[in-house]
């Protein structure tokens, strides 16, 4: 598995609220300036609150003691990918994500799905370099963008 010499993993836990809250804030800010996303991180924060029972698995990526990144599943579906961005590029998204790829086909083979907009191109290459394709496609009336499934066959 790849991922920077440097980072250390464990399941996420309820007292990384604000830890992935920030990732999560830090990066949208980068990644979704096509839909000029705009929550503040208060209401980042509020939206995660409730997330933590809904995830069968969670993993968080740090490095030192700073969180590089985050994932979490429900079942098979990557519900939540994120890595702040000063840590972008660095292996900590293909870590978390070659990790929960492992978790999920230890469980039973098939396919693992996510969802990506449309217009984040780095998430979409990034997810298509890991063997993720395309496979539907519908607007996000909420966020006013078109939302992707992405599967990746197990």
């Amino acid at each position: 598995m790849t991922g920077s010499p440097n980072l250390s993993f464990r399941p996420l836990e309820m007292d990384d609220l604000k830890a992935i809250s920030l990732v999560h804030y830090r990066a949208c800010l980068i990644a979704y300036q096509f839909m000029n996303w705009s929550y503040s991180l208060q209401e980042v924060e509020a939206w995660y609150s409730p997330k933590f029972v809904e995830w069968s698995w969670t993993l968080a990526a740090f490095e030192a003691d700073a969180m590089a990144g985050f994932i979490a599943l429900k079942g098979r579906h990557v519900d939540q990918l994120f890595v702040d961005p000063s840590r972008h590029r660095r292996g900590a998204g293909s870590a978390l994500l070659e990790r929960a790829i492992a978790s999920a086909h230890a469980s039973a083979l098939g396919r693992i799905t996510l969802d990506v907009f449309e217009q984040n191109f780095a998430a979409r290459a990034f997810y298509e370099k890991h063997g993720f394709r395309e496979r539907d496609r519908w607007m996000n009336e909420e966020e006013g963008a078109i939302d992707l499934l992405y599967v990746r066959e197990g």
